[in-house]
């Protein structure tokens, strides 16, 4: 059977050959060049045509043999579906076939003119087609052999569309001032561009005769140059080279996971919401620090913190997620809430904030196996999960919550979050943990084709179940201050403190003179740092000497020992640290200026890992029995000595 007729122009790779025959399956191939003769298999020019060697026409665009015999038929049959756009196309193809049907065109020509108005009507075309018009249409689709794309409508590409009609010079004005005018300059306008090329044409005009002079260009004009402009020589221009970059850089998939804690991200965000205390006094904007699994969609932990989002909210986080939530049934029984999200993750990606880069973080997470990552710098694409999870966590719950201030400031009009403000922190938080554990992750995700992240964890743990890779206090002591402290005969030296104990007398006895060792330092407790023992290859436990800082995180330490030394000296025989910041605390939480309530919530360190404790700053002590009828001046006793009044009586009793 023959593929190809005789004569046929065929292309291979870049040569162009004639068909002088075939011959029992053999192909005779005439090089139009050369004239050179060669003889192919039949079957071999077949599989180079599937190749995409062989071509029988040197470009995409084809012409399209005979298929039809009949006019009406190949119109029919090539017909294109109506598009919008395409409208005068179609146009031309109903009425071809309409007067096809019809047999208008056998018959005389006032007959045809009588058919096309017939034909507008029925088409409702207010304004039919010229019979001249008719017949340069069907004599254009017969000489393109029957192809409908004969009748498409070019009338775009008439005339000089695209081409400038202005003079070559004051089309160069025009560009120059584009370039120092608009590009130049952050703010520039077309305004400014129609203003600079006015006054050049007339600086140029004064040294022409009249006859000569220059026409100056319309605004439309200058705005339609501008409007043709590159986006991105545009956006150079305005933002910068870097910023244009990263505009128009490939926006590829961000890195794709096989499995659960294979890739973890954190990133901070500040709550929309203001909250309250007991007494419905406006506090403080918190922030929220979120651990998010990539692969499953799953919060693994999260951190609220009035104390800021440093070091301290990083490693509170990551002990939340990476411990499990057992708490969950003691701490809020009447919501029968499951969190099982938990677990070592295998990478870590943060942003290039400078609590992530802290020593500290990045010793812990090496000690713990952790591999850290940071995300490019201005590359939304590296770690876009958890940042499309803090969009959703304000927008779709937070903003619907009382006492909001929304994304922007201009969306806050005729309310104040202050004075709608009625949640408090402790609600808070237990609200944010029923819209985890039974809104978010048990509704569809469009990522994870419909399917809920909590579905997608249980199913990958069991693949691969997550992994206790340490003890919690381990875990404890890794998340703090890491630093290298001189071993003195008293012990050592860190904060401003001195910290003492047995063991660290004998660990300077078995290291060499002068030896540094490793410290830890809980940032939540001032009152105790970790030792590491080389030797033995354990942590040593080191109390401050001065146990009026125990249970005092370190900004408090600094805060007490600022306000320590300058008060009275009775002051100082009557308070100990925990009381003094608890004063001052409260003191400073019952203002009316949200400055000094929001400063009174980092001093009193309110974060979620203490939310459901009893308030330092507004607790009062208990089981405190009144002391007035003792008959002592209260005045001239310090705290241990009415406490242990307290416990006689209630001993008594």
């Amino acid at each position: 059977m023959a593929n190809f007729i005789k004569d046929q122009v065929i292309f291979r790779g870049e040569g162009k050959f004639r068909l002088v025959r075939v011959q029992e399956d053999v192909a005779q191939l005439e090089n139009i060049v050369t004239g050179e003769l060669s003889s192919h298999d039949e079957a071999d020019l077949l599989e180079e045509y599937v190749r995409g060697y062989l071509r029988t026409v040197n470009s995409r665009q084809y012409q399209r043999p005979p298929m039809h015999n009949a006019f009406k038929d190949a119109l029919e049959a090539a017909a294109p579906p109506a598009k919008q756009g395409d409208f005068e196309t179609r146009r031309r193809v109903n009425y071809l076939v309409a007067l096809d049907r019809m047999d208008a065109f056998n018959g005389s020509r006032t007959a045809l003119c009588q058919a096309i108005k017939k034909i507008g009507i029925d088409l409702d075309d207010a304004k039919p087609p010229h019979i001249t018009t008719i017949y340069r249409w069907r004599r254009r689709y017969q000489i393109a052999q029957f192809d409908v794309r004969a009748l498409l409508d070019r009338t775009g590409l008439r005339g000089g569309k695209g081409k400038s009609r202005l003079d070559h010079v004051v089309e160069d004005i025009v560009h120059e001032k584009i370039e120092t005018a608009f590009l130049n300059s952050k703010r520039g306008t077309a305004e400014d561009v129609h203003n600079a090329t006015f006054l050049e044409i007339q600086r140029l005009n004064t040294t022409r005769i009249e006859s000569e002079w220059l026409k100056v260009p319309a605004l439309r004009t200058i705005q339609r140059r501008i409007k043709n402009l590159d986006a991105y020589e545009l956006a150079v221009a305005r933002y910068g080279e870097r910023e244009a970059q990263r505009r128009f850089a490939d926006q590829l998939c961000a890195r794709k996971v096989t499995r659960i804690l294979e890739i973890v991200e954190i990133d901070h965000s500040p709550i929309d919401l203001v909250y309250t205390d007991a007494e419905g006094r406006a506090i403080d904007r918190p922030y929220f620090t979120v651990v998010f699994d990539r692969f499953s969609r799953c919060v693994l932990g999260f951190c609220i913190s009035s104390a800021g989002h440093g070091v301290h909210a990083v490693f509170e986080a990551l002990r939340h997620s990476m411990m499990p939530k057992s708490y969950l049934r003691e701490r809020f029984p009447e919501l029968f809430l499951g969190w099982p999200c938990h677990g070592w993750p295998e990478r870590l990606l943060m942003d290039n904030g400078r609590e992530f880069h802290a020593h500290a973080v990045v010793d812990a997470l090496t000690n713990l196996g952790i591999v850290c990552e940071y995300a490019g710098s201005r590359d939304p694409n590296d770690k876009p999960f958890v940042e499309r999870f803090l969009r959703t966590f304000n927008y779709s719950f937070i903003h619907k919550l009382p006492g909001t201030t929304l994304a922007k400031v201009h969306q806050r009009v005729g309310f104040k979050s202050e004075d709608d403000a009625c949640l408090t922190f402790d609600k808070l938080n237990e609200m944010i943990h029923v819209w985890i554990a039974s809104v978010y992750h048990l509704r569809p995700h469009k990522g994870l084709s419909g399917r809920a992240p909590i579905d997608v964890w249980k199913e990958s743990a069991v693949a691969y179940p997550p992994v206790l890779k340490c003890n919690a206090d381990d875990l404890s002591i890794e998340f703090g201050d890491v630093a290298e402290c001189a071993l003195q005969h008293y012990g050592i030296d860190f904060n401003t403190f001195r910290y003492v104990s047995t063991e660290l007398l004998a660990l300077r006895r078995m290291l060499p003179a002068k030896q540094k060792v490793l410290v830890k330092a809980p940032y939540e407790n001032a009152g105790l740092i970790w030792v590491w023992d080389p030797i033995h290859s354990e942590y040593i436990r080191a109390s401050n000497s001065n146990d009026q800082y125990n249970n005092l995180t370190i900004e408090q330490e600094k805060t007490f020992k600022r306000e320590y030394a300058n008060s009275d000296p009775h002051k100082r025989t009557r308070a100990n640290g925990e009381e003094m910041i608890r004063e001052m605390a409260k003191t400073a939480m019952q203002s009316k200026k949200l400055k000094t309530r929001k400063r009174g919530a980092r001093q009193a360190h309110i974060t979620s890992k203490s939310a459901n404790r009893p308030n330092p700053a507004v607790s009062e002590p208990q089981n405190v029995i009144p002391l007035g009828a003792l008959n002592l001046d209260l005045d001239e006793l310090s705290d241990f000595e009415v406490e242990s009044i307290n416990a006689e009586v209630k001993d008594e009793k």
